[in-house]
């Protein structure tokens, strides 16, 4: 017998031979978890610059018989012109420690139109934020959420919109291409202005389509674009309904039942492709 004496003098009594079967109980009953930590003994160290946010996205990559782990880092500093905290991707080694080299997604600081006007802002970008592989051999994606587009007309600096962009690395990352499905002309928040693409992303496991996910459209509705990775858009196009050129298409997979999504919805603020597994 247990006794438990409580303060102010009362007593509980509780019988001995109840315990072990009540322990027994919830054993049996009580559902188990177990935890691991990662290798603290074996592993590689890969570290960016300070306040880079390096390792904010990682990826693992194979291409020509060499594989890399592919690291985000949205808040570096790199050589682009007049662009600060831009963001950049690497590319590290997976056998030896701090061995990483910057991927040249794009080289180019911010762009000016022939009157010297700058029409974007690739400064707080978040270049990185988003990486992703299509798996061996296959093609990098990388995007920047927070890209700016400026809209110039009618006026100049008419609009400084977040509209998103992702950049495709093709043959072992020495062939790039840009693209921004939302750097249209139907500016504005209630349709593509604050679009953000590329906050998510996927590529089909044979690399032949990109999938970008762009969470700002239409009152933050949210859309996904399926892209041809083959295709070569121009740095603006010329009008809003671009989907069928460049083999480009807006994907809304939940139908007509789409169109009664509420504002703020956010769809597409995460993507993931499904792939077939045999073994």
């Amino acid at each position: 017998m247990i006794v438990r004496r409580a303060a102010g003098g009362r007593s509980t009594t509780v019988n001995a031979a109840l315990v072990p079967p009540l322990l027994l109980l919830l054993v049996c009953c009580s559902s188990t978890a177990t935890a691991f930590n990662l290798d603290t003994i074996n592993f590689i160290l890969q570290e960016g610059d300070p306040n880079s946010m390096f390792g904010f996205s990682v990826a693992l990559h194979r291409e020509q018989n060499k594989s890399w782990v592919i690291v985000g880092a949205p808040t570096a500093n790199t050589t682009q012109p007049d662009v600060i905290e831009g963001g950049a991707v690497y590319r590290c080694d997976i056998y030896d420690d701090s061995r990483c080299s910057l991927v040249p997604f794009d080289n180019e600081g911010n762009r000016r139109n022939d009157q010297d006007e700058q029409i974007d802002t690739k400064s707080n970008q978040w270049f990185g934020a988003t990486v992703v592989s299509a798996g061996i051999d296959g093609p990098l994606v990388a995007c920047a959420p927070r890209y700016v587009f400026h809209q110039l007309q009618p006026r100049k600096a008419e609009r400084v919109e977040p509209v998103g962009t992702c950049h495709i690395a093709k043959n072992n990352m020495r062939d790039f291409q840009e693209l921004s499905p939302c750097r249209t002309s139907y500016w504005g928040y209630h349709r593509q202005g604050s679009c953000q693409a590329g906050f998510s992303a996927a590529l089909t496991k044979d690399g032949t389509r990109v999938f970008i996910g762009a969470p700002g459209s239409y009152y933050w509705q949210g859309q996904m674009y399926s892209i041809n990775t083959d295709v070569v858009f121009p740095y603006k196009p010329p009008r809003y309904g671009h989907f069928g050129e460049g083999n480009r298409e807006r994907v809304d997979p939940c139908g007509s039942e789409f169109l009664l999504l509420l504002s703020n919805s956010y769809i597409h603020h995460s993507l993931s492709v499904c792939v077939s597994l045999s073994y």
